[in-house]
């Protein structure tokens, strides 16, 4: 495959936030598609599905040896098939698909200061999307708007951040800060979530009226969207120690799963 290119951009692709498609560039505004694992024609097949629309996209030198790596915006692509030396006509790129930007900074409730490296996560049945928060709090996500409902759930997942906190108590003796709880944010999809202060306090606790119900709704179980029995869900849990499991209850459940009747939700995540 053969190409020709011009105006590369000049952001650093560490710099992007994450989006389902590679990255998302706020210079220019676009999702940027990572090509460097895909195959020439996968390339191929992804901007014939643009029908001549404009799209920015990572390339490795393998590719392209003139921006070696660096982030390209792709203009005028041709694809000489070597096989049968045909031309394919050149295509202009542009985003796949529109997308809404939800973001915020995390603070602690206790004294005020910003929390950094705790992960937040988009949680959709089928999928996940997700960032770190940066050494100042701040966090940005980039949401496919098709995947947006009328209620949405971020979970703000400490496990990381409080097994270093831990770690370095038990190093200093110090048992003053037992972590942070948990933590989700419910939001409306058809209102912006930009920029949000979201107070984050202490080891999670539940207190409240203990009550009995005699029908209780039913738990859901999920892997990968699919719903699944609760036997099959354990045993791919068993036999899968690397799928990333989570568990809600309440309103989270219920936004998650659009779902009134339910007391909870479980889901697995092969990737």
């Amino acid at each position: 495959m053969k190409t020709s290119i011009t105006n590369p951009c000049p952001e650093n692709w560490d710099n992007m936030q994450d989006s389902p498609q590679g990255k998302f560039c706020e210079i220019c505004s676009r999702c940027v598609i990572d090509f460097t694992e895909k195959t020439n024609q996968e390339i191929k097949d992804i901007i014939d599905q643009t029908n001549g629309k404009r799209i920015c996209g990572k390339i490795s030198s393998k590719s392209f040896s003139k921006v070696a790596a660096s982030m390209i915006l792709i203009t005028n692509l041709t694809f000489i098939q070597t096989q049968i030396n045909e031309s394919v006509k050149s295509s202009t790129l542009q985003t796949l698909q529109d997308a809404t930007k939800v973001s915020g900074r995390l603070v602690s409730e206790k004294n005020q200061k910003v929390i950094a490296g705790a992960e937040v996560i988009f949680v959709k049945k089928e999928q996940l999307i997700k960032t770190t928060t940066n050494e100042n709090g701040y966090f940005s996500l980039v949401i496919p708007n098709d995947l947006l409902a009328d209620r949405n759930l971020l979970y703000i997942n400490f496990d990381k951040l409080n097994a270093i906190i831990i770690k370095k108590q038990r190093s200093d003796n110090d048992e003053s800060h037992g972590g942070y709880g948990k933590r989700s944010v419910i939001f409306s999809g058809d209102k912006k979530f930009e920029n949000e202060k979201i107070m984050i306090g202490g080891a999670y606790t539940l207190i409240g009226e203990v009550v009995v119900v005699n029908d209780p709704p039913p738990n859901y179980y999920y892997i990968d969207g699919e719903n699944v029995s609760k036997e099959k869900f354990e045993k791919m849990r068993r036999e899968n120690p690397e799928y990333q499991y989570f568990y809600f209850d309440d309103k989270e459940a219920e936004v998650i799963d659009n779902n009134s009747f339910i007391d909870s939700l479980y889901l697995l995540y092969s990737k």
